[in-house]
Parts: structure tokens; sequence; C-alpha cells
């Protein structure tokens, strides 16, 4: 067997992506290099947590407007003509088979649309039912299974009988705030990937889409690494 055969290639150091904002709603700045099948598994609630590789394909907004800085200020060096956007940071996307159902995600987005005084802007559940892509009563079991996880969560979290209802209430918003916000991921990824939007759309496909999004330093695994923290929605 030829020696070429165990050679060991990967033996660089990943280097961490500066934090900071990359690209708008209608320029891409981050691309999706590659899906980490090791980082990726099922969590304690059997949800997916799929794990991707990302790098940037322009300076941050921060290290552009630092450099253009430099440029006006002529006691502050040599101008930074070109920003540095080496390294890499990870993208976690959550998602659960019971979140990807038009029901909790209608239930969940309609939650989302509440305003600072509590009411509902877009009744995407009244819109799922007259499209008939769900039912009443299918609206009505989803909600029962939320209202249960979170019930079930209150309850293991020894709550006083006196504020039970109300913690219930609030844990309750807290799950369908949860999946607006990882499916709201997935399908603002989707919409920079140019593709239609789907519940059922594979994960693993969303290697090499360019999108525009925020990261920030994280302690992973006990090292302090890169993560996107926010996924930014893409103007039409």
């Amino acid at each position: 067997m030829t020696f070429l055969a165990e050679v060991t290639t990967n033996t660089f150091e990943r280097v961490s992506l500066s934090p900071g904002s990359y690209g708008s709603g209608k320029e891409s700045g981050l691309k999706i290099l590659q899906y980490v099948e090791k980082a990726s598994k099922l969590n304690k609630s059997g949800a997916m947590r799929h794990s991707f590789l990302v790098a940037a394909t322009k300076p941050s907004r921060e290290a552009l407007a630092a450099a253009e800085q430099g440029k006006k200020n002529e006691f502050g060096g040599a101008p930074l003509d070109s920003p540095d956007f080496d390294g890499t940071a990870f993208l976690s996307l959550t998602l659960h088979e019971l979140w990807l159902t038009p029901e909790a995600t209608a239930l969940a987005f309609t939650e989302a649309s509440r305003n600072k005084e509590g009411v509902i802007q877009a009744d995407y559940v009244a819109k799922a039912i007259s499209e008939g892509e769900v039912s009443e009563e299918s609206i009505d079991k989803a909600r029962a299974h939320f209202q249960q996880v979170a019930t079930d969560k209150v309850i293991a979290a020894n709550t006083p009988a006196e504020g039970l209802q109300a913690a219930m209430e609030a844990q309750f918003k807290k799950e369908l705030t949860q999946i607006s916000i990882k499916v709201g991921w997935f399908l603002t990824l989707q919409d920079w990937a140019g593709v239609t939007r789907s519940l059922q759309f594979d994960p693993l496909k969303l290697v090499n889409v360019q999108f525009s999004g925020k990261v920030e330093s994280r302690e992973l695994n006990g090292k302090t690494g890169s993560e996107v923290t926010a996924v930014y929605g893409r103007r039409k």
C-alpha cells in the first residue's frame, strides 16, 4: 500500500471567524461550506441539531467600518485597504419533526406576530385553515400537544401550585417562540438558496448556500469559537 493512503492532510488549525455582521438583507456575506456530521445529533427532546461549517465571503460590516475609519484618521497608522475575513464559524440548525408541520408552524408564527400590546398581527392559523392545509381539529390537536409539553416542563421545575397556570401559559408561548425562531432560520436559508419554501426541504442541501447573518464568540466544548447567532432575512 502506498504511503499516500496514510498521509494526514488536515493538520492545520481552524481559525475562528471574527465576530460581526456579515452581509445585509440584499447581499450575502457568509457561505455554508459543509455539513458537520460528527457534530449533528439528536438532543433530549428528540430535535435534530444540524451543524454546518460557515465561512465569510467578504469582511464584516464592523471590519469595513474600521477600515474606513482608518483611512480617515491620519494618526491611525496604515489604512486597512483589505480588511481580513479569514476563519470559519459554526451554524447550528435545530429542527424537530413535530415542528415541521403546517399546524405547528401556523401556531408558532401566529404567536410570533403579536405586537407589544399582545395583539395578533398575522393569523396564519386562519390562513392555513382557509387554504385547506390544516383543519380546526388538527390545529387543536397540535395546540394540545405543545400545551402538554409546556405543562410537563413547568411541573418538572417544581413550580408552586399558585403560579402553575401563569407559568404554563408563559412556557407555552416560549415553546411556540422557539419553533418560530428555529423554523424561521430554516425558511430564511431556503429564501437565500432561491428555492420554494418547504418544511420537507433536506437541510443537507443548504451546503454552498450564501446568506447574511451575525457571528459571535461562543464557548464550544470548553474552547472559544465562533458561531452564527442570527440569520438575516433576504429582501425581495
